[in-house]
């Protein structure tokens, strides 16, 4: 290659910028009422003069973050979370969580590591804690057989060119370490952290991801936890306790919630337990919903 077509491929790659456009869209109006940013999941409820106010876990425009060890039920608290957001009968397994502003919005749900039959199993568990048709509404895709880029590169399509494109209401990925090849890498951590960043902005949606934690400490794994910890809405750290489990709120850039403490029946369904009274479902009954 010589030096006119180097410089011509380099003057080709330069990214032109409008910064007219980007002075519109970032300046902030110290005059201007700013809205409170939409709730797209909450988690109980904070009184404030008389009135009681739900308490986000999630908000549209945001991303979350679910941190545990191995086998914590970590993908379990994900299934209340997605469930919640869909409705139906969630709320008899999940009395705390209440999803917001969701009509006509889809909940995508993708696993980047378990066997076709596991995932199906964890989408068909949504689907009968909800008790209904959900096929319309929730949507599952299992990349585990791909490249870190280009399951990466699939969830943008998803997001930005796909049918789905502005009707995503909640997206939840199992988990964020897979969408990199190095996640001690500060480059594509940084790169990782920016792309939730723009899907939750340009989509309109909340994300929630999950994060195994590193052995023998309370930090999840490398770069990329410390970059999403560091920009999430909400973190959460899953811990086992004898037969049960709990969700703590870490990390909110909200009122916390208090502390979740859920099990899975014999159905294999998680259910929330009411710390003050016992178990809001006995272990080895669940509410009659049709098998999926």
């Amino acid at each position: 290659m010589n030096f006119d077509e180097l410089k011509q491929e380099l003057d080709t790659s330069i990214v032109t910028v409008d910064y007219s456009k980007m002075f519109i869209e970032s300046y902030i109006d110290p005059s201007e009422e700013v809205i409170h940013q939409p709730v797209a999941l909450s988690i109980g409820y904070s009184n404030y003069k008389g009135t009681n106010y739900p308490i986000p876990f999630g908000s549209y425009g945001d991303f979350s973050c679910i941190v545990g060890a191995s086998k914590s039920r970590k993908t379990f608290f994900k299934s209340m979370i997605e469930a919640s957001y869909l409705g139906g009968n969630a709320n008899q397994f999940c009395p705390s969580f209440k999803g917001h502003d969701k009509r006509d919005k889809l909940v995508i749900s993708f696993d980047t590591e378990q066997s076709r039959f596991h995932t199906q199993r964890v989408q068909r568990r949504v689907m009968e804690m909800v008790g209904g048709d959900t096929y319309d509404t929730y949507k599952t895709f299992r990349l585990r057989a791909y490249e870190p880029k280009e399951r990466l590169q699939f969830i943008d399509y998803i997001i930005n060119e796909s049918d789905y494109k502005g009707r995503i209401g909640l997206l939840s990925i199992d988990g964020f370490v897979d969408l990199v090849t190095d996640f001690n890498s500060l480059e594509q951590s940084t790169n990782l952290t920016e792309k939730l960043l723009q899907w939750t902005a340009t989509g309109n949606m909340h994300i929630t991801g999950i994060l195994h934690k590193n052995f023998g400490t309370s930090k999840p794994v490398g770069h990329v936890g410390s970059s999403v910890l560091k920009k999430a809405e909400t973190v959460v750290f899953i811990e086992k306790e004898d037969n049960t489990s709990i969700a703590k709120c870490e990390y909110s850039r909200n009122m916390p919630f208090d502390d979740i403490h859920f099990d899975v029946n014999s159905d294999w369904l998680p259910y929330e337990i009411d710390t003050s009274v016992g178990d809001r479902l006995p272990r080895n009954q669940t509410v009659s919903n049709p098998k999926f």
